[in-house]
């Protein structure tokens, strides 16, 4: 049994075999005694056990995810700026070999609702397994076996990582809905998105500028077309999308207070202090008639009035505040930034529409120190320094930096590897929306008042 990965930089796409890690099969594979000796391949251990998982075993399994994903992802890294000629050849490339699987006839699909896990065998595991194989993540010669096994595994896990999904070991029901996406509607989103960069090649790119994928979830720091950053971020659902702009970052602002935006006063704090009114102050709220008032005593108004509708709120600097500790101003119409988060264990999801509209950044200090270090010798220590400083402080840029927040749902890395991302605001394509409600840190950010 042979695992196989798509080798890095060539049109042509080859295979070539890596050993896998130690990890993989010693620590993980011998970790389970009882599962293995029901299943010869299951990495996770059992999954048919009836209670609940334990931490331990829930931390195990992360990590089996965790070295799949730092392994294979490599293959799928941009390694350029999104918008450039670089990109647009990329992605044409893949819809040279897009048209050539459409008028081949695509790839079977699986229409039933299945769970497939490691060790299983099931006709279901043969078909997935020739699609695999037809979109290259899997060698043209795998075997056709249909059994789940070790190759079987990293080809999923291939798929996963260009589809922009979960790396969770096993064909879930997410999985399983983008593998059934026929080979034409691929090839349309290819097309569709390749018009959308084309037309991206206008947008004013500065010697140095930010970009945001909002549908991708990355954010992109560009310094003379070469890639200088690149980041998770956090963007807005699909109820409060987050808005394709082009504007100018002018500063950054640590330890910003929060102004809440009137929507999300009237839909999410309002609604939250009325079922939990220490609420208010365990967040450091306060609470005025207009802007330019003074604060009210929180003691004395009436939660259940509808007045409070119109009032206005602000949250104190602080790390517990909505913003982080740090935000980026960039003046606009729709009122939308970019900002840390306290809310950090979000980054770790794969679909990250969580926002209300503003974008998150996951390496925004670092972002941060990109911005401003051509001035008084802000490097990333200083960056943290300030911020251990606790100290609120606003730094002006010399320079104007562009900002564009796009909506690319399809690209191609360098070796023109297609890449595709659900289509969260329904601007191109039909996808169902992420299930993960039963997922604690999702259910965290369900009852969180946040920007």
């Amino acid at each position: 049994m042979t695992a196989t990965r798509p080798a890095r930089g060539r049109a042509a796409l080859q295979f070539a075999a890596p050993a896998l890690t130690t990890t993989l099969l010693v620590a993980v594979l011998l970790s389970s005694q009882a599962a293995l000796a029901q299943n010869p391949f299951n990495p996770y251990g059992s999954f048919t056990d009836s209670g609940p998982v334990t931490p331990e075993e829930r931390a195990r399994r992360e990590q089996v995810r965790t070295d799949l994903y730092d392994r294979l992802s490599p293959d799928y890294r941009l390694d350029m700026p999104l918008v450039s000629e670089a990109s647009i050849a990329a992605l044409e490339l893949a819809i040279q070999r897009y048209q050539q699987i459409a008028g081949s006839g695509g790839w079977p699909l699986t229409p039933q609702k299945v769970t497939l896990r490691p060790g299983d065998t099931s006709s279901e595991i043969a078909t997935i397994r020739q699609h695999l194989i037809i979109e290259s993540d899997l060698a043209p010669g795998a075997r056709g076996s249909a059994t789940f096994d070790r190759e079987f595994l990293d080809g999923l896990t291939r798929y996963q990582i260009r589809n922009g999904l979960r790396v969770s070991g096993f064909v879930d029901q997410r999985t399983l809905a983008a593998l059934n996406v026929p080979a034409g509607e691929r090839l349309a989103q290819l097309e569709t998105n390749l018009k959308r960069l084309r037309g991206l090649m206008r947008i004013n790119k500065a010697p140095r500028y930010v970009l945001v994928n909002v549908p991708a979830f990355f954010a992109q720091a560009v310094e003379h077309g070469a890639l200088a950053l690149e980041t998770n971020v956090i963007t807005g659902k699909p109820a409060r999308a987050t808005p394709q702009i082009s504007a100018q970052i002018v500063e950054v602002n640590f330890y910003p207070t929060w102004s809440v935006p009137e929507i999300v006063a009237q839909q999410d704090l309002i609604p939250k202090i009325r079922k939990d009114p220490s609420y208010f102050s365990a967040e450091h709220f306060t609470v005025m008639t207009d802007w330019g008032s003074p604060p009210l005593d929180p003691a004395t108004v009436d939660w259940e009035s509808p007045q409070v509708v119109s009032y206005k709120f602000r949250q104190e600097p602080g790390a517990f505040n909505a913003l982080g500790v740090v935000r980026i101003n960039m003046p606009n119409k729709h009122s939308v930034y970019m900002h840390d988060t306290p809310l950090k264990q979000l980054f770790s999801q794969s679909a990250r529409a969580f926002s209300s509209g503003c974008v998150r950044v996951q390496k925004v200090l670092e972002l941060v120190a990109w911005l401003i270090g051509e001035q008084g010798g802000w490097t990333l220590a200083k960056v943290e320094a300030q911020i251990e400083s606790g100290k609120k402080l606003d730094v002006k840029l010399p320079q104007p930096v562009p900002v564009h927040f796009v909506y690319l749902t399809a690209f191609a890395s360098g070796n023109g590897i297609a890449q595709f991302r659900p289509d969260i605001y329904g601007r191109d394509a039909t996808f169902d929306a992420p299930d993960d409600q039963q997922d604690a840190v999702i259910a965290q950010q369900a009852r969180a008042v946040t920007p």
